[in-house]
């Protein structure tokens, strides 16, 4: 039972590293719809933002807000691509992940990492233009 569900987790986690480089593609191709361009901002600022629907604080539910809502986000977006856009992407997502993503965990926590320290950045940013 536990090996199916550290299976799946894996496998959504590596769709999603997938997908979050189409996306990041596809921004850049010319044409991707302004709509989708802007629903992938919205995710990423989503994810970077110190706010979230369910606040942080309440235990387990906090960081599930992230860990569910962002991928599906992405999923989402991803899924309304035109083809030949989502096609593109894709194979410079491929040749980019062979490339630069040798190791996916640590990936996922060096992402981690810059997510935190552009938290922090923003929080001290924000704490220097009030008090400073």
């Amino acid at each position: 039972m536990m090996a199916k569900a550290g299976g799946f987790l894996r496998n959504r986690f590596l769709r999603f590293r997938r997908e979050a480089v189409v996306l990041f593609y596809a921004f850049r191709h010319p044409q991707t719809p302004a709509h989708l361009k802007v629903a992938s901002v919205l995710l990423a600022l989503y994810l970077i933002s110190p706010f979230d629907l369910i606040p942080i604080m309440i235990p387990f539910f906090g960081l599930l807000d992230d860990l569910i809502i962002v991928p599906l986000g992405v999923s989402m977006v991803a899924k309304r691509l035109p083809p030949e856009v989502y096609q593109q992407a894709d194979q410079q997502a491929g040749r980019f992940i062979g490339r630069y993503i040798k190791r996916p965990l640590l990936f996922a926590l060096v992402v981690l990492l810059a997510l935190l320290l552009i938290w922090a950045g923003l929080l001290w940013l924000f704490w220097w233009l009030i008090w400073g």
